[in-house]
């Protein structure tokens, strides 16, 4: 049985709720910048109660600054909603939660499991031999040793991206079962921030370090080119593609969960 997820990144995206959502995913995977407030947390928290959803908090990769960000919201969790799940994205937060918030459970997200996104990969499928195939649909998830280290860290799930190329990972009988999200699957994200000031006359080609004013809350830049298979969506320090293809074998692959995003998750 598959369980439906709705991944929201802000507050007024919860107009997106339909019955067949059993949990809510709320929070931010690529930037210590847009960690919910507190006030929009509370939000999410109350709509999840009303409805009887259960909750998914996701975090990103962070400075110790932004660890200092997430302390409070994850205390909140925890008081308010004990027993949520929380995505991390960041070794450092695993450590945090392990050390301080034992009733929340730790997911570990989708950036830290390091498969190949690429695109350009399916230009070359035809051409590679089936364990090379093989190879590009796997990653370090698939080693019993990298296995135990996760259980032995209190984390029986994990976050996938719905490659072009399929997945191809043996978690049935590790004890860890996948959720995947769709349609929007990540390429590459940095802390440097390709949006900043692309709004500003004469710095429209400048690259630099600028204040930030949330510039990727504003513009979607789409990105073809004839080596691509698919386009590339491009908003603020990340870049993505889409694929609305659903894999046969999810319950072969222990993936129980669809994580549903109805808008760039960024």
């Amino acid at each position: 049985m598959v369980e439906w997820a709705l991944y929201v990144t802000k507050v007024e995206d919860l107009k997106h709720y339909e019955n067949k959502f059993s949990r809510i995913h709320f929070g931010n995977e690529f930037c210590q910048r847009l960690i919910p407030s507190t006030k929009d947390l509370g939000q999410v928290l109350n709509f999840v109660s009303r409805n009887k959803l259960g909750f998914t908090f996701v975090t990103p990769y962070v400075t110790n600054e932004g660890l200092d960000i997430l302390k409070p919201l994850f205390g909140k969790i925890a008081e308010e909603n004990p027993g949520s799940e929380v995505v991390f994205n960041d070794w450092g937060v695993l450590r945090i939660l392990n050390e301080e918030y034992d009733g929340l459970e730790p997911v570990m997200g989708r950036l830290l499991n390091k498969m190949k996104r690429g695109p350009r990969l399916m230009n070359l499928v035809d051409a590679l031999p089936q364990s090379c195939i093989e190879y590009f649909r796997s990653c370090s998830l698939d080693i019993p040793l990298y296995q135990e280290f996760l259980i032995k860290n209190r984390v029986r799930k994990v976050e996938l991206d719905n490659l072009l190329q399929g997945i191809e990972l043996n978690l049935a009988d590790s004890g860890i079962s996948g959720s995947l999200y769709m349609p929007y699957a990540y390429v590459t994200t940095t802390r440097f921030c390709l949006a900043i000031s692309c709004d500003v006359h004469g710095k429209e080609d400048v690259v630099g370090i600028f204040p930030c004013k949330k510039e990727c809350q504003k513009y979607t830049f789409y990105l073809t080119h004839p080596v691509m298979p698919v386009p590339l969506i491009r908003k603020g320090n990340t870049v993505f593609f889409k694929n609305e293809k659903v894999p046969e074998d999810m319950e072969v692959r222990n993936i129980r969960r669809i994580v549903i995003e109805p808008e760039v998750p960024l």
